[in-house]
């Protein structure tokens, strides 16, 4: 009683402060709106349902009709059968990606079957999409290549047994074609395996990196709880210094009644904080917050916890006020831009990526993630939620052990 007693008093005196208002409410909401939309540009660009692809028929036989056709049945290409230059002129002038040459001989060398090459001209300033469309014109090939390659097989069987031994060029030819025709057929009905995909979150679509408000409402929720509990943190080096404390201890009550109720009234004033930056993010941002509730209370009780034994750390390694606001300050900037709070962490280098599991920060913007971003469960957040305890009792060892009531 005692303990709950303390923690409402150092609510109530928090919370009549403007000062704490504006910087613990008004300020994330700011940031919150004011990175939302200026991370909405690292969202995918609206990409074309096809891209143009000149296509130059030097050989004009069958065999390069065939390869058209498969060409123009990929959704992903819109082929344009043209002459030489002007393949070469639209590839230069940028309006496609790239040109593709079936050259003259190209249906007599896989009759024989010899090895052809196609040519493909790329525009450097496209290479991207290019090599995308090149991996087109790729498997449309290999896919002609495998028939080919069953009709030599199945002649080379039918010559083994004797099939085609007493027949002259013409029927053997025929005899290729026909089990080329079959393979083609074959394929056409489809591959024998089939690959089901089957979704794991419950959001219909989304992008891969969190963009816009999804990524700053959390991002700013992780950062500001951070200046609270670290201010909550310094504010017992305040009472030390001006004796409230050792004026507390002649009361009957323990060193660690003191501690706790101190330590919960930040606590409950960080998952006050963090509420208020939900359901704003949920009502005025249209952030996603509310489909996993359970999942969302595991994920703020533990990033709330291993905050608040964060700020207590680092008062108790502090000497001074001033050393305690500034080191705060320092480690919740480097904590908030490795751990992901400020931008997407799937876009920095693999080894910042690595650097920032060692971070708490880090492991709550995965969480956050989990629920707002991939649509999961409380299941997808118990090793975030596992590992930011763990953080939490090692701060808070630490703190209780270090810290000085005088």
């Amino acid at each position: 009683m005692k303990l709950l007693t303390i923690a409402l008093l150092y609510l109530k005196t928090t919370y009549t402060s403007r000062s704490t208002f504006l910087f613990s409410i008004l300020m994330p909401l700011l940031f919150t709106f004011v990175l939302g939309q200026a991370m909405e540009g690292l969202g995918p660009e609206d990409a074309p349902a096809s891209w143009p692809l000149p296509v130059v028929d030097e050989d004009g036989s069958p065999w390069s009709a065939n390869l058209i056709a498969r060409l123009e049945a990929d959704p992903l290409l819109e082929v344009q059968i043209s002459p030489r230059e002007t393949a070469r002129e639209a590839v230069e002038a940028g309006e496609a990606p790239a040109a593709l040459t079936i050259p003259a001989g190209f249906g007599d060398a896989l009759q024989r079957g010899d090895s052809v090459t196609l040519t493909f001209r790329q525009n450097p300033e496209q290479i991207s999409t290019a090599q995308l469309l090149q991996e087109s014109v790729a498997a449309a090939a290999a896919e002609l290549s495998a028939s080919l390659a069953v009709a030599d097989f199945s002649l080379r069987v039918a010559d083994q047994v004797g099939v085609t031994s007493a027949v002259g060029d013409s029927a053997r030819a025929a005899y290729r074609q026909q089990a080329f025709e079959r393979a083609e057929t074959a394929w056409a009905a489809g591959a024998p395996v089939v690959v089901a995909a089957q979704p794991v979150t419950r959001l219909e679509s989304g992008p891969d990196i969190p963009i816009g408000a999804s990524q700053s409402s959390p991002g700013m929720l992780v950062m500001y709880a951070l200046f609270f509990t670290f201010g909550g943190g310094a504010s017992l080096l305040v009472e030390r210094d001006e004796g409230t404390l050792r004026r507390l201890l002649v009361m009957p009550v323990g060193k660690g009644t003191i501690l706790g109720g101190k330590l919960a009234g930040i606590f409950l004033g960080a998952l006050v904080q963090m509420a208020i930056m939900v359901l704003a993010g949920q009502f005025a941002f249209g952030v996603n917050w509310g489909q996993a509730p359970l999942a969302l209370a595991a994920m703020l009780l533990a990033y709330g916890f291993a905050g608040t034994a964060l700020g207590l750390m680092v008062a108790a390694l502090a000497r001074t006020v001033a050393q305690a606001n500034a080191a705060g300050t320092i480690s919740i900037m480097a904590l908030a831009s490795l751990g992901g709070a400020w931008w997407p962490i799937e876009i920095v280098p693999a080894w910042m990526q690595t650097l920032a599991k060692a971070l708490p920060t880090y492991w709550g913007m995965q969480g956050f993630h989990d629920i707002v971003t991939r649509g999961l469960g409380v299941q997808a957040v118990l090793p975030e939620v596992g590992v930011l305890i763990g953080f939490g009792m090692l701060f808070l060892g630490v703190g209780v052990w270090r810290f000085r009531y005088e």
